[in-house]
């Protein structure tokens, strides 16, 4: 199986591309999930960003929260882009069968090619299709 997951607000802290610039911050409660997703699927992390600084302050946290050791992600399937439609474009073409995100937008372009999706998000709404299931986090969902 594979799967996409987007980082801000889902792996980071942090809520923006513009807080990103300036640090990311792996919320700990995700740390033993995604490494044991990444046992069982192909999993990519992905996410839209201002900067190659950007960029870098996510490959460290990433790497600094211990996500990259062996048997854990692969640092070569972190993709990112500059645009929601750029992250939309990176779903599509990997052919996913689950996908994460916190994009509204994001999560109903792709309903009708993704198997799967998951909207993290505070705003109740339970199942937002028959594909799409809604939860605050990616922890409480798997939980």
């Amino acid at each position: 199986m594979q799967v996409t997951c987007q980082l801000i607000g889902v792996v980071f802290e942090e809520k923006s591309p513009e807080e990103l610039q300036k640090q990311a911050t792996v919320k700990p409660s995700v740390v033993e999930l995604l490494l044991e997703i990444s046992k069982y699927c192909d999993f990519y992390l992905m996410e839209t960003v201002l900067d190659d600084k950007s960029e870098e302050n996510a490959l460290t946290a990433l790497e600094n929260a211990g996500l990259f050791k062996t048997g854990g992600l692969i640092k070569e399937k972190v993709l990112f882009c500059s645009s929601e439609v750029g992250r939309t474009s990176f779903v599509r073409q990997l052919e996913s069968d689950f996908h994460i995100d916190t994009s509204l937008d994001i999560i109903l372009q792709l309903s009708r090619f993704i198997r799967c999706q998951l909207f993290v998000s505070s705003v109740e709404g339970g199942q937002l299709s028959i594909n799409v299931f809604n939860s605050p986090s990616l922890e409480q969902f798997f939980s």
